[in-house]
């Protein structure tokens, strides 16, 4: 054995499987990154590393067979141990390895600066994933400097009290700028502008927002000309660390609002190349009218989760499409469409259903939208954004999960990227990873309504009812009066078994602007709660006008009264008739049992989506 040994060194062997080795780990971790960058599918990678894997037996082969001499490669049994060369080549081999071991030193010490690398998580479950994990900064009040900073509603000066949107829509856009530098800390949209029109101090808005910072100016308007104030105010001792007046021509709007958000960036001492900050500031069109439009859409469809009227999400439609005909090329244009078309594809989201369109037809058109802003779209991390969105749409929830925590690591104000990040882990069943998750984002954005409800929404499938009580008492706290978190606490405080404190916030769900449907299933969940399952059958079959033609409420419910195979009965046909669009929409629910249904278990099974067995309701109806 020791002679057999001795000679897989001399035929340098160990060299060349320690070459091999180290050598396909650095084409594994550079290839994972060019296949993001050129959006290769995932079936691309996975036979790189096929193929490397084949080849590794054959190179030790070919290391033992051959070898090298002054005349060329021949079979090792040709050559005379005289005129063998294994030594110079071994010599070759060891510079090869000290190569390969510099260069994979080098990335590994680039990639432990880039940002988010500190709180990667390695995801066992997930094959494919790796730093699924957002990237974690401290926002603790110790902290010197912070960059943190919170943009109030500009005032509309105007006599025109119709440019109230143009004002929002400016503010937003300003906002979304800001956010877009990974070293500030940016209050959440939902945050700032539950200041509007608010007389609170600048130190009282600070510090209710967890911010040392805030932007806050006004708008006039009038005629063709408009003039934007604005001042950044340093909340501890309300210095004003910049101000200016941009008195211009409309045409010059946008030119306004990327120099308001570079400046602010520079006045807060970002650490970005000017040049890539003016880059990223940028609004992604050169067509004020576009522009104009597209800040409409903004307004509009941002504000409609504080109205409730779903309607809205029409008129910031058509604002988009005018914006994409104004600019053919808008690509923030098409992306904000590409999300309209998406809720509307999505039965179980409570703005879906707004339009008549059939799921081919629904499907088509965010297929165009979102194909569209990934081609038009400069900047590669918004680009890295826009993939992770289609690749969830075509169910590719490994890849999905890849490039959303990619952009998060240059992103990581992206409330958006965030709701997304928890729900791509609840599809895949990462339960255990919620609770860091929502931590992780609530210390960033624990002011944003719509992470708080998808947060606490998911946190109920983790088991960790610690991490559910404190975000259910944060959501009371913050948000008492806003009826879309209060539903979602309430189904949390069932969860919990409180069944007491649940009963208490049904009034404020009940005399709210909820729809019917969502009021309609608060008392049933509570009825059920309490046992009350006479009361709870005669809801449902008195529900009769808000269950047709409303599969998602319908098996919600037959869930809830604990008919479980009714449940199942609800969505056969759709998974029968291949609508995956339909089906996988009720992935979000950890108590959707997927298995039950042969197509959408074979699509799982084909994306190697392993979701385990379905959460039984604690506040089921017991017989």
């Amino acid at each position: 054995m020791g002679k057999f040994f001795d000679e897989l060194k001399r035929r340098n062997v160990v060299r060349v499987a320690v070459a091999y080795i180290v050598v396909c780990w650095l084409v594994f971790q550079i290839g994972e990154i060019l296949f993001d960058a050129f959006g290769a599918p995932d079936w691309v990678f996975k036979t790189v590393i096929l193929l490397l894997a084949i080849g590794f037996p054959f190179a030790l082969i070919f290391a033992w067979a051959f070898e090298l001499t002054p005349d060329g490669m021949k079979k090792t049994r040709d050559v005379n141990i005289t005129t063998s060369v294994t030594a110079s080549t071994g010599r070759k081999l060891d510079f090869v390895i000290i190569a390969a071991l510099v260069v994979a030193l080098g990335y590994f010490l680039w990639e432990r600066q880039q940002p988010g690398d500190s709180s990667a998580t390695d995801v066992d479950s997930v094959a494919e994933s790796r730093a699924i994990e957002p990237p974690s900064e401290s926002i603790d009040q110790d902290d010197e400097p912070r960059r943190s900073i919170a943009v109030i509603p500009f005032i509309n000066m105007s006599s025109d009290k119709e440019q109230e949107w143009f004002v929002d829509g400016l503010t937003e856009e300003i906002l979304n700028s800001l956010a877009r530098a990974p070293d500030l800390l940016v209050a959440a949209r939902t945050s700032s502008f539950m200041y509007k029109g608010s007389n609170d101090s600048i130190q009282t808005i600070a510090t209710s927002l967890g911010v040392d910072h805030i932007l806050e100016g006004s708008v006039r308007r009038s005629g063709d000309r408009l003039r934007v104030t604005a001042q950044l105010i340093r909340a501890i001792d309300g210095f004003h660390l910049w101000s200016e007046t941009f008195d211009r021509g409309v045409d010059d709007m946008i030119d306004i609002q990327e120099n308001v958000a570079i400046e602010i960036a520079n006045a807060m001492d970002t650490a970005m190349d000017p040049e890539a900050l003016a880059k990223m500031m940028s609004s992604g069109t050169s067509s004020v009218p576009a522009f104009e439009a597209y800040l409409a859409g903004l307004a509009v469809g941002e504000g409609t989760f504080a109205t409730q009227d779903i309607y809205d999400f029409l008129n910031a439609r058509d604002a988009y499409q005018r914006a994409i005909e104004l600019d053919p090329e808008f690509a923030q244009a098409y992306w904000r469409l590409a999300l309209f078309w998406r809720n509307q594809m999505t039965i179980t989201n409570i703005t879906s259903g707004v339009t008549e369109m059939a799921p081919d037809e629904l499907s088509a058109q965010y297929d165009e939208a979102i194909n569209k802003a990934i081609e038009y779209e400069k900047d590669p991390v918004s680009k890295m954004l826009y993939r992770a969105h289609k690749a969830r749409a075509e169910m590719k929830l490994q890849q999905a999960l890849r490039l959303n925590s990619n952009y998060l690591g240059q992103r990581p104000n992206d409330q958006l990227a965030h709701v997304m990040h928890i729900i791509l882990l609840s599809e895949l069943g990462m339960y255990d990873k919620l609770p860091e998750v929502t931590a992780e984002f609530d210390k960033r954005d624990g002011y944003d309504q719509i992470v708080m409800v998808q947060s606490i929404l998911q946190l109920q499938y983790s088991g960790d009812q610690e991490a559910l009580g404190a975000f259910v008492d944060k959501a009371i706290e913050r948000f008492g009066d806003n009826p879309n978190v209060i539903y979602q606490a309430h189904r949390a405080l069932l969860w919990l078994g409180n069944i007491d404190g649940a009963s208490k916030v049904v009034p404020i769900i009940q005399a709210s602007y909820m729809p019917e449907d969502s009021r309609y299933l608060v008392s049933l969940r509570q009825a059920c709660a309490e046992n009350r399952i006479a009361d709870a059958e005669r809801m449902h079959a008195n529900a009769k006008n808000i269950l047709a033609n409303n599969p998602s409420i319908e098996w919600l419910s037959q869930i809830i009264l604990g008919n479980d195979e009714n449940a199942v009965d609800v969505l056969r046909e759709f998974d029968a008739t291949g609508d995956m669009t339909t089906m996988t929409s009720f992935l979000t629910y950890g108590t959707f049992d997927a298995g039950r249904y042969p197509n959408l278990t074979a699509l799982l099974e084909s994306e190697g989506i392993e979701r385990g067995e379905a959460i039984e309701l604690p506040y089921q109806c017991r017989r």
